[in-house]
């Protein structure tokens, strides 16, 4: 029994090779042993892959940075210190020249350095020279955009001055930082002050012209060199505004006393009108004549006559 039965197994399995060659045949074989061949290598670990190394970085080294811009401008009496950093000569001339031109002594510390950022020098000097007219001990620092300014106002036409300087800065787009005071002097202070100015300006005006003002023999008109000098004491007005004036004419001997004292009165009204059009308040000036009663000079020739054909400014205490 067992013998039968295996051979009849073997018969079965000859059979069944028989009958697989039969279907498969040659090309069939073919595409078994191309799958068999991508299934192992399916199966096999994949063989390393060499990627080559750079020797260098690639990526570029980061560019340089900037440098913010900083000026910072110290003023003590007649010399201003320049310190900081700036991109350009250009710039440095701007700021040296505006000290210059203030007609103070220049303490240049200033170094140019190209890494520091774009800035306008013309923006820079514009607001120094408000500072150097504006203060006597200001400072103006310029950092990176932002402007700080300090000192000390002694009178209105300062603080004018510095305030300038602000809407300058604001202007050109910085930041201010205002740190200013104003400084109110006593009005016995400004009364001497004020004189002190006006006298001064008249004495420059004689170096100039030869006499002030420029009167002729009969008439009351101001010549261009008297409205000039008025201009400048209309300034001094502003800058102590708690005195008063009295405005006195004078005239020479020419025509008769009547006529000469109602002359002086005219040429006396002519300059207080004058200041009240280039805005002195008008109850701070009194016009008064004095005729030829107060002689500066010799009547008797020319030059004396018309160095008496004057106004005087006579500083006072305001009525209140």
């Amino acid at each position: 029994m067992g013998s039968i039965a295996v051979s009849r197994a073997e018969r079965n399995r000859r059979e069944g090779k028989r009958r697989l060659a039969a279907i498969v045949g040659p090309g069939g074989l073919a595409l078994l042993l191309a799958i068999a061949y991508w299934w192992a290598v399916g199966q096999a670990e994949p063989a390393p892959v060499e990627v080559p190394v750079s020797l260098a970085p690639t990526t570029s080294p980061p560019p340089p940075v900037s440098e913010p811009s900083s000026v910072r401008i110290d003023r003590d009496n007649n010399t201003v210190r320049l310190e900081g950093r700036v991109k350009s000569e250009s710039e440095r001339d701007a700021l040296v020249a505006a000290v210059a031109n203030s007609g103070l002594d220049v303490d240049d510390r200033i170094t140019v350095s190209p890494d520091v950022d774009d800035s306008d020098p013309r923006v820079v000097a514009a607001l120094l020279a408000p500072l150097l007219n504006g203060t006597d001990d200001g400072r103006l620092a310029l950092v990176d955009g932002t402007v700080t300014i300090t000192g000390e106002a002694f009178d209105p036409v300062e603080a004018e001055q510095i305030q300038f300087a602000i809407d300058t800065a604001t202007a050109a787009g910085l930041t201010v930082d205002d740190q200013t005071t104003i400084q109110v002097l006593p009005e016995a202070v400004q009364i001497v002050e004020l004189q002190k100015e006006i006298d001064q300006i008249f004495e420059l005006a004689r170096e100039i012209e030869g006499q002030y003002p420029n009167f002729d023999v009969s008439v009351e008109e101001l010549s261009s060199g008297a409205r000039t000098t008025l201009d400048r004491v209309a300034v001094a007005f502003r800058r102590y505004p708690l005195p008063a004036a009295d405005i006195i004419g004078h005239t020479d001997w020419t025509g008769s006393e009547a006529t000469n004292q109602a002359l002086s009165e005219a040429r006396a009204q002519t300059v207080t009108d004058y200041l009240v059009g280039v805005g002195v308040e008008s109850g701070r000036l009194t016009a008064i004549g004095r005729g030829e009663s107060e002689p500066l000079a010799d009547n008797n020739t020319e030059s004396g006559r018309a160095e008496n054909r004057r106004v005087d400014f006579e500083v006072k205490k305001r009525e209140r």
